[in-house]
């Protein structure tokens, strides 16, 4: 095939040239083809034309119309996905610079470790709870209205959590910012998917996830610095204006055009028929899976088991853990662009599988380090990063491979809630795990998920390479 790993695909292409055969996908998989209504004046030319214009797209099973050669324009050197990306650092600077100070902000309320906990399960299950209420409202306003909303109730929460005089008045405005989160995630996703073609979502993924950590990187040395100054409730009030900021720029940024035009605005019930048929697309739901995997991983082996583990079996000290923790973050700035790229280039599969491998095995293998060999927690952790962004970039192209040009809100709220999910029951199912049965078996049960998914992965269809 000539060059089709550059041609984006256009779902609104309806009617093939003159004296060419249409390539469709039947109801089983079978591959039917329809003679154009001109046919018969170009019968010498039949085999020529179809060869230079229909062609069938195999890298992931399905039939398609190949377009004219177009290049696919890295998502980097699009101003408008830079401009997107400038919108994720700023939300990302600002849950950075709160995250570290709420755990104190709480306990100045005379609270205790449960309930500041409770604060976090509060903003997980509303974030969950509107993951698919805030597709529907893409569905039904677009993304740019939904990216809005998002930022300004998550700036309005925070200025409550930031002013607030009591313990449940903090509990309420950070629920409030969990809502918030799931709009703007939505809206900000679809948006992604609207203006990168599918052959390049994977290196868009990447990029966008990189573009979260490094904000979240450098956010809690600004909290630190402007809780020390100002007090421990001023990063919220930072944070809710640099939102307000954020949203000003989004309604500018988002006004332009995209590589298709919006959908037709859909009712609810609307819009939840148009994403039921992607249920039957093995590449969405590995999609789903592969997104519960990474979150599953980050949350409950890494972030919630990890440091107890290293501080009660490895006798690590806090700077060696936080030292631990980085790494994770080191793994995966590392690997995101290059797994990207790849998976763009040679197939979600062939990037998915072995991260997955990754993942799994580096988490089981956390379980095995003792004292005497704690050198080997730090590159164990590093590969831990590196297998959840490698999964995290080939399910982002997995996702746009799935869902119409045209965007589903439906779709990309259900994707963030099977993340979502993964980072609520994590936390509780490896802890008690940790707890009860030891540590071995807490980290098992943490490779677990990867593992499982790989094997549906290896099902997913192999690319055909140009």
């Amino acid at each position: 095939m000539r060059g089709d790993a550059n041609r984006p695909r256009r779902r609104s292409d309806k009617r093939a040239p003159a004296g060419t055969k249409t390539t469709a996908t039947g109801p089983f998989g079978a591959k039917t083809s329809t003679p154009s209504p001109h046919d018969e004046h170009h019968d010498s030319d039949d085999d020529a034309v179809h060869d230079d214009q229909v062609e069938i797209h195999e890298d992931l099973g399905i039939a398609s119309a190949t377009l004219p050669p177009e290049t696919v324009v890295a998502p980097l050197k699009r101003p408008e996905f830079r401009k997107l990306l400038a919108i994720s650092i700023t939300v990302a600077l600002g849950f950075g610079m709160v995250v570290p100070v709420l755990p104190l902000y709480a306990e100045s309320f005379g609270v205790g470790l449960a309930e500041i906990g409770f604060i976090q399960l509060v903003f997980g299950l509303t974030r969950f709870s509107f993951g698919l209420i805030g597709g529907l409202v893409v569905d039904r306003y677009g993304d740019r209205v939904c990216t809005m909303a998002g930022l300004l109730i998550v700036s309005v929460s925070s200025y409550g959590a930031g002013l607030a005089a009591s313990f449940p008045q903090l509990v309420v405005a950070r629920g409030a910012g969990g809502m918030g989160s799931a709009l703007f995630i939505s809206g900000l996703m679809n948006r992604i998917l609207r203006i990168i073609e599918p052959s390049a979502m994977g290196s868009a993924t990447g990029a966008f996830r990189a573009s979260f950590l490094v904000g979240a990187s450098a956010g809690p040395l600004v909290g630190g610095l402007i809780a020390a100054r100002f007090g421990l409730g001023a990063p919220f009030i930072f944070y809710a204006t640099g939102l307000l900021i954020a949203t000003a720029i989004t309604w500018v940024v988002m006004k332009g055009k995209t590589l298709v035009d919006d959908g037709p605005k859909r009712s609810p019930l609307e819009a939840l028929r148009a994403a039921r048929p992607l249920l039957g697309d093995r590449r969405y739901i590995v999609a789903l899976l592969a997104t519960l995997v990474s979150w599953w991983t980050v949350a409950g082996p890494a972030q919630t088991v990890g440091p107890v583990f290293a501080r009660t079996v490895l006798k690590l000290s806090s700077s060696e853990i936080g030292l631990a923790i980085t790494m994770l973050s080191v793994g995966e700035i590392l690997i995101l662009f290059v797994a990207g790229r790849a998976s763009d280039r040679y197939g979600r599969r062939v990037v998915l599988t072995p991260a997955l491998a990754v993942a799994a095995a580096a988490t089981a293998a956390i379980g095995l380090v003792d004292a005497g060999s704690a050198w080997a927690y730090f590159p164990l952790m590093m590969a831990v990063g590196m297998g959840i962004a490698a999964v995290g970039a080939a399910s982002g192209g997995l996702l746009a491979d799935a869902i119409p040009r045209e965007g589903s809100g439906a779709a990309v709220g259900v994707n963030q809630m099977a993340g979502d999910l993964g980072y609520l029951t994590s936390p509780l199912t490896v802890g008690t795990l940790a707890e009860r049965s030891g540590f071995g078996a807490a980290y098992i049960a943490g490779a677990l998920p990867a593992a499982l998914v790989f094997l549906a992965a290896l099902r997913l269809p192999r690319r055909t390479t140009p």
